[in-house]
């Protein structure tokens, strides 16, 4: 029997997307996951989905994570249409506090520098002064001097995104193997690779790895 024609080692969030999105491209895709006994980032982060700050000075990436950004209501309601499960994303924005006003002032040159490097993409924010910031976020500590608002900023439910991209991934036709700790990755004879893991070896055209090493 022929192998897939990608195998994505790793199944957690990175993993499972990419998979998710070899899938409906129709690729014939493999994940192969250590399973439940890996508990890293993915079972155990905040789910933020920000563009604020990132990309000073690297122009491409700056309108990349704005793009990114855009695209995740549509992902969103995808994943919710083919499993049911709703990834609790909103984008209401998210708000970064200054404590000082050399801070103040350093973040607002960052985000002009941001706009500008940004260019027609656009990078829609707001400086709030304590007096307004305190209005939207009730208990604001004393020492805070200002805030920055960006609309492009929001987070998801991990656990459920998990869920869902695994759900996805399943429905457009992926192979999921749970408890595969891979132990070896070695060129085939004749192309491709061959994947060992403790119970199986699987041969693959390509491998893509989406698993934390350590």
């Amino acid at each position: 029997m022929s192998g897939p024609d990608v195998t994505v080692i790793g199944g957690g969030l990175v993993g499972s997307a990419i998979a998710y999105g070899l899938a409906k491209r129709g690729l014939k895709t493999t994940i192969l996951d250590e399973g439940d006994v890996a508990l890293r980032a993915s079972r155990g982060n905040f789910g933020l989905v920000t563009v604020q700050g990132k990309g000073d000075g690297r122009p491409e990436y700056a309108r990349w994570s704005l793009h990114s950004a855009g695209l995740w209501q549509g992902l969103a309601d995808e994943l919710k249409q083919l499993t049911g499960v709703d990834v609790g994303f909103e984008q209401s924005g998210i708000a970064v506090i200054c404590l000082s006003e050399a801070e103040d002032t350093a973040h607002r040159g960052l985000m002009a520098r941001l706009t500008r490097e940004a260019g027609a993409a656009g990078y829609d924010h707001e400086f709030l002064g304590r007096p307004e910031l305190a209005g939207r976020l009730p208990g604001l500590g004393e020492t805070v001097v200002s805030g920055c608002l960006t609309p492009h900023d929001g987070h998801a439910n991990p656990l459920k995104l998990l869920r869902a991209l695994h759900a996805g991934f399943l429905a457009r036709g992926g192979a999921y193997r749970a408890e595969q700790k891979v132990a070896m990755i070695e060129p085939a004879k004749r192309s491709g690779f061959r994947i060992s893991t403790a119970r199986e070896v699987v041969n693959s055209d390509k491998v893509v790895i989406a698993a934390g090493l350590g």
